[in-house]
């Protein structure tokens, strides 16, 4: 009977299902906690049906760090309409801190992306992010740093306040957070000279 119980549920998952459960489980538990084992244990299906839809767990992975950015990239687009200069480098910030916040241990996915070769969907859906940052920084103009600089120093600050944030290393008021981090970004935007915007 228990076989029988197995076989209908491996008959009914779908890629969809084995996606948000993957997700859920890094989520709650971090990246390590996703095997092929664990995964079919909590979609109560044989782990080798998990090969029918992945090859195996790093390939599971780089399709989740895919949506991961895919998915980040669509809301700092969407959060930059109608924006320039200091005022869409704030809201790319905003937007990307927001998203990273809100994702849990998801966001360890992105520790993994160097895992990927320059030619994979999580490797190119990561560039778009980055790229899309450098584009906003070749139309501004900056008062000391060169723009190569100024991207890379953005992105560490958002990413390196997200992560101490998530370490438990902030304070636990969420407006104190939320004000230290506006701080850090309104000292980041300060290198934008907006005397020519």
């Amino acid at each position: 009977m228990t076989r029988e119980v197995s076989f209908i549920s491996n008959q009914r998952i779908n890629k969809e299902q084995i996606i948000r459960t993957a997700q859920q489980l890094i989520f709650d538990n971090g990246v390590q906690a996703l095997t092929f084992p664990r995964l079919a244990s909590e979609l109560n299906i044989r782990s080798q049906s998990l090969y029918n839809y992945f090859r195996n767990a790093s390939d599971l992975i780089g399709h989740l760090g895919t949506i991961f950015m895919q998915d980040l990239y669509k809301l700092v687009m969407e959060g930059l309409i109608g924006l320039s200069g200091r005022a869409a480098f704030k809201r790319y910030a905003e937007v990307a801190h927001e998203y990273l916040e809100n994702q849990g241990r998801l966001v360890e996915l992105i520790y993994y992306v160097h895992d990927f070769p320059i030619d994979s969907a999580f490797y190119q859906a990561t560039a778009q992010v980055i790229d899309l940052l450098h584009k906003l920084v070749a139309s501004t103009k900056l008062k000391h740093m060169g723009n190569d600089s100024y991207a890379q120093t953005l992105i560490s600050a958002v990413l390196g306040f997200t992560l101490i944030e998530m370490m438990g290393f902030l304070p636990t008021d969420q407006k104190l957070r939320q004000h230290q981090f506006t701080q850090l970004l309104d000292f980041q935007l300060s290198e934008i000279d907006e005397s020519t915007n």
